[in-house]
């Protein structure tokens, strides 16, 4: 992590959320650490998983083709988004 402390991950697995404007987003290899408090995801994996992000003044736009599947907005140093976990 940025402080130089190391925390134990306790599972990895696959997460589904539900954004903001109704889709799913589904993120596979999620590592679940405790003692983190936010969630965090990576621009990375979301590349490889071929999704295109988008970062400008202060907004997130994530796509997949011509679908937007979430929005977010830059809080201090980090853009945010809102979703919620979907248990179907």
């Amino acid at each position: 992590m940025g402080n130089h402390v190391t925390s134990k991950i306790v599972g990895i697995g696959e997460v589904t959320l539900t954004t903001q404007n109704g889709n799913k987003l589904v993120l596979k290899e999620v590592r679940h650490v405790p003692e983190i408090r936010l969630n965090l995801i990576s621009v990375g994996k979301l590349d490889d998983a071929g999704m295109n992000n988008q970062f400008g003044d202060g907004k997130w736009k994530l796509s997949r083709g011509s679908m937007i599947v979430a929005r977010g907005k830059k809080e201090g140093s980090l853009y945010c988004m809102q979703g919620k976990i979907y248990k179907g």
